[in-house]
């Protein structure tokens, strides 16, 4: 198994992606009341789908056609970001840690931006990494629910989903350009098309996998 990183091993041409959340959710109902219960039942998972330009020359067709080839089928992983979002519309830059530890199942997280980030800010809809080294559950991207910006001492309160699947610890590394997460994909036949000079047809459907 092999985590194939995206995109800037093959530059590709990509004229869509479409972001979202795959839930695992219980739900329960009366038979007498209609009344309805619902509970997480496993951890929600990101997926993606990602699509070429319609009419692609040779160059771009082949790149296409590595990626596809290179997952596998569901073998490999890929570290997918979101391909717009992929820096922050905050202000804050820098090197990012933990300022103090979190435990599975957090949904926020005090992180130390650096002396030189005071006053400077997070926005919600923003993107931060966790694990990204990581080849299991510890690499998480999470999304940045509500705006928040560094205290005096350059210290941030970042409220995210999904909730923290593995411990963080504390002075481990916060990202914030262009944070992963790791995915499969979700069928395992893959094909295009050519037509007068020109390939096509090529898209992925992932979905979250870190085992």
């Amino acid at each position: 198994m092999s985590i194939i990183t995206f995109p800037s091993e093959f530059g590709l041409q990509v004229m869509g992606q479409q972001f979202g959340e795959q839930r695992f959710d219980l739900s329960f109902g009366s038979g007498d009341t209609g009344a309805q219960q619902h509970r997480v039942l496993a951890p929600p998972r990101w997926t993606c789908g990602l699509t070429a330009e319609q009419l692609l020359e040779a160059p771009a067709a082949a790149a296409w056609r590595r990626l596809v080839l290179s997952l596998q089928g569901r073998v490999n992983q890929l570290a997918v970001s979101d391909l717009l979002n992929h820096v922050p519309r905050g202000t804050a830059r820098g090197n990012w840690v933990a300022q103090s530890g979190a435990l599975p199942g957090a949904m926020g997280m005090w992180v130390a931006m650096g002396g030189d980030q005071v006053y400077r800010t997070l926005l919600e809809g923003d993107w931060i990494g966790v694990g990204q080294d990581a080849a299991g559950p510890a690499r998480q991207l999470l999304h940045v629910q509500a705006d928040t910006a560094a205290d005096g001492a350059g210290n941030a309160y970042v409220q995210f989903v999904q909730p923290l699947r593995i411990a963080v610890q504390a002075g481990a590394a916060v990202v914030w350009d262009r944070p992963t997460c790791l995915m499969r994909q979700t069928g395992t036949a893959r094909g295009w098309s050519s037509s007068q000079g020109f390939q096509g047809g090529f898209s992925l459907d992932l979905m979250e996998s870190w085992e």
